[in-house]
C-alpha cells in the first residue's frame, strides 16, 4: 500500500508485535511529523503504553495512515529532553493533548520515531 498524502492525517493505526504472544497488536494514536518518510508518537498516561513496550522488544512495526499498511521500523526515545520536546510538538498539534497530559501527571511520558518508505 501507499502512504501518500499522510501529513494531513490526524491520527495513524499502530501496529506492533505482542511481547508475549507475537500477535498482532493495532492501535490508533496521534502523530506529529518527523522529517519527509517519519512520524513521532508518544503516550502520557497512568497505564503503561503496550505498544512502546511491544515495539521496545520488535521495532517491526506497521503504520496505516487510511489507504493500507505499510512496513516501518520504530526507535524508542530513551533521552527525556527528546522525549519532552516531542511532548510538546503533540500539544501544538493536538489542543486536547494537553488535557491528555494533564491527566497523566505523575506518569513517566514515552516516545517513539518511527521511520517508512
Amino acid at each position: 500500500m501507499s502512504a501518500d498524502g499522510w501529513e494531513r492525517k490526524r491520527t495513524v493505526r499502530l501496529t506492533t508485535r505482542g511481547r508475549k504472544s507475537g500477535q498482532p497488536r493495532t492501535v490508533t494514536i496521534w502523530f506529529v511529523p518527523a522529517g519527509p518518510r517519519g512520524i513521532f508518537v508518544q503516550h502520557v498516561s497512568r497505564q503503561p503504553a503496550q505498544w512502546y513496550s511491544n515495539l521496545r522488544r520488535d521495532p517491526s512495526v506497521q503504520l496505516d495512515f487510511g489507504s493500507g499498511a505499510v512496513d516501518a521500523r520504530a526507535r524508542p526515545i530513551e533521552e527525556p529532553d527528546r522525549v519532552s520536546d516531542v511532548l510538546q510538538m503533540v500539544r501544538r498539534k493536538y489542543w486536547s493533548a494537553w488535557l491528555v497530559q494533564i491527566l497523566g501527571v505523575g506518569a513517566t511520558p514515552v516516545a517513539a520515531e518511527i521511520a517508512f518508505d
